[in-house]
């Protein structure tokens, strides 16, 4: 069962529905599509998981949400009426709090023989449009609401106000706060969509090339279909050009891939491309979608370039690490030393490296560079040396045109 849960979390992270083999062919496909379309409109994470017509494993359930690791609502339904939830938010009580509530809504609104599929349904119409819990007040409870003071009726009014100003004030604290992590939320899922899945840069640590280009077919086909579809719509300027540089960057990356006298150094050059192509989109989503909600008046407009400031910083997938890009994600910006490397000797830049890099820089441990031949890259003169993986010098895909890469 242990890798059941695996196998399902690992599949969590590039599709939010898992549907296992004993539920195909018993689900109803209408109500799964408008399922997943009410999952993308969400602004937290939501995972679903559709098994057979035994009922919902619970232990199955908490097991995938430990393996996944991510924070969200995990959503398990049968074939049948069977719908069990986990979830887990660190340090968003409100939110747990209001995932909790809205479960105890839908059982108030569905029956036990009510499908599972339409319970989903239901759940998730709450998660995006939040209802009050019910509440059952005793005969006491309610009596006692309507006492009323009969002396100091002014200090009545006027305590009266001052929990009108009190509870006013509360509301505008939770609109902000709902608010905030709507675009918190919104901005992590859009990262997520145009981040590359880890398998592409095991294979070409492992110089599979031909499993990395059916790969690339398989998991950039949204990226490039984002690309196409953005092409067609009316964009601004700055728009346009961050398509287009998407669109060069993902090119680049395809012919690096295709060149069968390509080297591991340059299949890794082709990641970090393809990751630039995604950051690139990524920045255009977020800004549209900025924009789409900003309101009109000066003091809007001030938050809407706030706002998409904001964004660029905190929804872009992040770059590669620069010491070797197959280490995955960096994790933050840090000062290396070049010293006796190259061209860039005796110099130090600030570059993105991933969490293993960082600990041997606190460390004071050598870097692991990835090798250009029997080298540390950074020693070498290839277009990655120069440009540090376009860490450094400018648009990386430009630095490849000029040298006739």
């Amino acid at each position: 069962m242990t890798q059941q849960a695996q196998t399902i979390a690992e599949a969590l992270n590039t599709d939010p529905v898992y549907v296992t083999n004993a539920a195909k062919g018993e689900i109803n496909e209408t109500l799964l599509q408008k399922a997943e379309t009410k999952i993308d409109s969400l602004d937290f994470d939501v995972y679903v998981i559709i098994t057979g017509g035994e009922g919902a494993d619970r232990d199955l359930l908490e097991q995938v949400k430990v393996f996944n690791g991510d924070e969200g609502a995990f959503i398990m339904i049968d074939t049948n009426t069977d719908l069990a939830v986990d979830y887990t938010f660190e340090d968003q009580h409100d939110l747990q709090m209001q995932v909790m509530e809205q479960m105890s809504v839908g059982r108030e609104q569905w029956s036990h023989s009510t499908p599972s599929q339409t319970k989903l349904n239901m759940l998730l119409d709450l998660y995006a449009d939040p209802q009050e819990a019910p509440e059952y007040e005793t005969g006491q409870e309610a009596s006692g609401s309507e006492v009323q003071t009969v002396d100091g009726s002014n200090s009545t009014a006027t305590l009266f106000l001052g929990g009108a100003v009190l509870v006013l004030a509360l509301v505008i604290a939770v609109i902000w706060f709902a608010r905030s992590r709507r675009e918190r939320a919104k901005a992590a899922r859009t990262r997520r969509r145009f981040e590359l899945p880890a398998r592409l840069l095991d294979r070409v640590d492992d110089l599979q090339r031909k499993t990395l280009r059916e790969g690339l077919n398989e998991d950039t086909t949204e990226l490039a279909d984002e690309i196409t579809q953005l092409q067609t719509q009316d964009l601004s300027t700055t728009d346009a050009e961050g398509v287009e540089r998407a669109l060069d960057a993902y090119q680049m990356a395809r012919s690096i891939v295709d060149d069968t006298e390509a080297e591991r150094i340059d299949l890794a050059g082709a990641m970090v491309l393809l990751r630039q192509a995604g950051r690139e989109i990524a920045e255009v989503k977020l800004h549209r979608s900025t924009k789409r909600g900003s309101r009109t008046g000066k003091s809007d407009s001030a938050r809407s370039a706030g706002s998409t400031k904001s964004a660029k910083t905190r929804g872009l997938p992040q770059s590669l690490c620069t010491v070797n890009p197959l280490h995955g994600e960096a994790r933050s910006n840090q000062l290396v030393s070049t010293e006796r490397k190259g061209h860039l000797a005796g110099k130090s830049v600030r570059v993105p490296v991933c969490s293993s890099c960082l600990s041997d820089l606190h460390s004071g441990r050598e870097l692991q560079w990835i090798f250009d031949g029997d080298r540390p890259y950074v020693e070498g003169r290839s277009v990655w040396a120069q440009t540090l993986f376009g860490a450094i010098g400018g648009d990386l895909v430009t630095a490849l045109h000029r040298h006739g890469s």
